[in-house]
């Protein structure tokens, strides 16, 4: 199964409908398992689907690529959630 970073690598192309069948059904996999590739995913199918639908300008080829390099920079760069404590005490001795 493809790793978080291989479908990143690859998600670009895959929005674009230019991966192979094989490379698509790995992607389809990992989507299928991953909450935050396929938040990505659906944020990134999102965005384009607006701004083309939009029809207000051609949209310009490799935009995708761009959205996603900007999407991945937030996401990497947005500090990792600690686990919350505990709610139960630790007992004493």
């Amino acid at each position: 199964m493809y790793s978080c970073d291989q479908v990143m690598a690859e998600l670009a192309n895959f929005l674009d409908d230019q991966v192979a069948a094989e490379i698509r059904r790995e992607l389809e996999i990992h989507l299928g398992h991953c909450r935050t590739c396929q938040a990505l995913y659906d944020s990134a199918r999102r965005t384009l689907t607006i701004v083309t639908e939009s029809r207000s300008f051609e949209l310009p080829e490799g935009v995708s690529a761009r959205i996603l390099e900007k999407i991945m920079t937030k996401v990497r760069g947005a500090p990792r959630r600690r686990p919350k404590p505990s709610s139960n005490p630790r007992k004493r001795h």
